[in-house]
């Protein structure tokens, strides 16, 4: 039986960015995608303030956006002073919303390639990372989307209706892929 549940604001935003990310308009995806990523991360740290909390739910998040966008785990890493969660934040989040476009340190690129120094080159899949790691937290785990399809994560097909809070799933599926626990002491 369908889903009689009304989608909220987080569903509406995530419908949004999944349609700009098959669209492949990365600045379109993190327009939606951002607002979605700041209700998540003020569910987890109510009194932060938006910068505290947005940099926090990707420090949170970390591993879990590394793993699916770039196959290889980044956590805790400072290029040139600035931490992954700064530069999304800084060149993309709050560029977006003062100035209406990223940063031009910060590329979202095609293909797979990561390069970080004075501008941060990250690809396409980022994008994707970010999205699902807003999905699967389990603070998100009343949501729902319009959304009917699945995607594929981590090397599994999966509806996209089964995100929804479903942390602890792409947690063990990271461990089993990296036969350790990479979330150990985080």
């Amino acid at each position: 039986m369908p889903s009689t549940k009304a989608i909220g604001s987080i569903g509406r935003r995530i419908d949004s960015t999944i349609a700009a990310i098959v669209a492949r308009q990365p600045e379109e995806a993190l327009i939606h995608l951002f607002p979605a990523m700041d209700k998540t991360a003020k569910r987890r740290r109510p009194k932060a303030g938006v910068g505290d909390r947005i940099r926090g739910f990707i420090d949170d998040q970390e591993i879990i956006i590394t793993a699916i966008a770039f196959g290889n785990i980044m956590s805790g890493t400072v290029v040139d002073g600035m931490k992954f969660s700064e530069a999304i934040y800084k060149f993309g989040r709050t560029s977006i919303a003062h100035e209406g476009e990223l940063d031009e340190r910060l590329k979202i690129i095609p293909g797979c390639e990561v390069r970080i120094g004075r501008t941060w080159e990250l690809p396409e899949s980022t994008i994707f990372a970010m999205c699902i790691a807003t999905m699967i937290a389990p603070e998100n785990a009343g949501e729902t989307s319009s959304s009917k399809g699945s995607v594929k994560v981590l090397g599994h097909e999966t509806a996209i209706q089964d995100l929804w809070g479903a942390q602890i799933v792409v947690e063990d599926t990271i461990r089993t892929l990296y036969r350790r626990d990479v979330f150990a002491g985080v």
